[in-house]
């Protein structure tokens, strides 16, 4: 057994020696794939959930005429 500090280069490697793992079964496959698509849903929502949060900070009462109606200067002139 070498002292503590002292590593073979051998032995660096014996946890690669093992081989390839054996392949996972159909349930284990299919149960993969739902987390990743819980996962991906998931993030999903908390990504949509910041973005309308980031959002709603946003002064939208500046926007609203632009978007929805005619700016208050052309009102003013047809008046």
């Amino acid at each position: 057994m070498a002292e503590e500090g002292d590593i073979d280069e051998e032995d660096v490697f014996l946890a690669f020696a093992q081989g390839p793992s054996p392949p996972r079964g159909p349930i284990l496959r299919i149960l993969d794939k739902a987390f990743f698509i819980f996962l991906a849903l998931f993030l999903t929502l908390l990504m949509l959930e910041a973005t309308y949060k980031l959002l709603w900070l946003l002064p939208w009462a500046k926007f609203g005429d632009w978007l929805l109606g005619t700016p208050p200067k052309e009102e003013e002139l047809e008046l």
